[in-house]
């Protein structure tokens, strides 16, 4: 009831090793079935299908909506214990079960609801998070459209807030105090600790340290001075810094690319200013200097369940999977 369109997805492996034309498909869509081996691990490997509803790659029909629709997501998860699942839905948020969010854990023979209301026109990704499924083809479009006219208020954004953000390169020490496996373990040796392969550098081991590319604040558009962290943001360590900002607000983001392949700073949960026509968010290159703007509408802010304050995760888009 008030729901304008429900749609369910069943987000599985299809594995079709197991399927009966099997033979069939090696006789028709392979140059020389003589030398096709079954049991050849990465054979066996592309027959999985990480689908949803049996489509993959953005082929998936049907996920047609209007903006302002009230829209009912069915999500079910079938399969084994590989079929874990993080759903993704870019663009808008999700209210799920009085929590504001734009994705869940789905879990096999598991289901969720989730409502959403989408505010945006345009065409936006629907797809599971996780990497084996993302990368085998658990990725679709779902497009929102203008088809009538609506009464709804516009969201009128205030204040500014301004951040300057760099993405630069570190060598990162994932394991600073290596005494304490000692004292920990009551071992004698790093040797003999259970993180040696990890921490230790030797002629076939790389150790601890790892050049790495991190989000850094700054006091102006110079890029010269960072900000300094607080005492309470001491803990962020490798982490960007934290953006505050409250429903009506704007962000603005000046960011350069002080490293050496090309970046991008998005942020889940937000309205990205300027993104309307495109998927993707727009990439820097190393050694240029864009701005991004965020807006904070009011779906963007804690739901009836939350607490007073929520966060969203912000990162770089460009070369996702890597």
């Amino acid at each position: 009831k008030g729901i304008d369109r429900e749609f369910y997805l069943l987000f599985s492996i299809f594995d079709e090793n197991d399927s009966w034309y099997l033979n069939k498909n090696i006789e028709a869509f392979t140059g020389d079935p003589s030398k096709v081996d079954e049991n050849d691990a990465d054979f066996k490997e592309s027959n999985k299908m990480h689908a949803v509803n049996g489509y993959l790659y953005g082929n998936l029909p049907g996920l047609t909506m209007c903006k302002n629709d009230k829209v009912s997501w069915h999500l079910i998860g079938l399969g084994s214990h590989y079929n874990m699942h993080g759903v993704h839905f870019q663009g808008n948020t999700i209210d799920l079960r009085g929590t504001t969010r734009d994705g869940l854990a789905l879990f096999p023979h598991l289901s969720g609801t989730a409502l959403m209301q989408p505010d945006r026109v345009g065409t936006f990704k629907v797809v599971c998070r996780t990497f084996d499924h993302f990368v085998g083809g658990m990725k679709h479009l779902y497009e929102v459209s203008s088809c009538r006219n609506t009464t709804r208020a516009q969201q009128q954004y205030s204040a500014m807030r301004l951040y300057y953000i760099a993405a630069e390169e570190v060598e990162w020490d994932y394991a600073s105090n290596k005494s304490s496996a000692l004292k920990i373990y009551n071992i004698s040796s790093n040797e003999e600790s259970y993180g040696h392969v990890f921490l230790s550098q030797a002629e076939d081991l790389i150790g601890s340290k790892y050049k790495k590319v991190v989000y850094r604040e700054y006091t102006n558009g110079n890029f010269t001075h960072h900000k300094v962290r607080t005492e309470e943001e001491e803990h962020l360590e490798i982490l960007g810094p934290l953006l505050h900002a409250e429903v009506g607000d704007s962000v603005l983001i000046v960011f350069k690319n002080k490293a050496s392949r090309p970046y991008s700073i998005s942020a889940h949960g937000i309205e990205e200013v300027g993104c309307e026509d495109q998927i993707e968010t727009p990439i820097t290159l190393p050694g240029e200097i864009n701005t991004y703007r965020w807006n904070v509408p009011e779906r963007s802010g804690p739901g009836k369940t939350d607490p007073n304050c929520i966060t969203w995760v912000y990162y770089s888009t460009a070369n996702f999977v890597k």
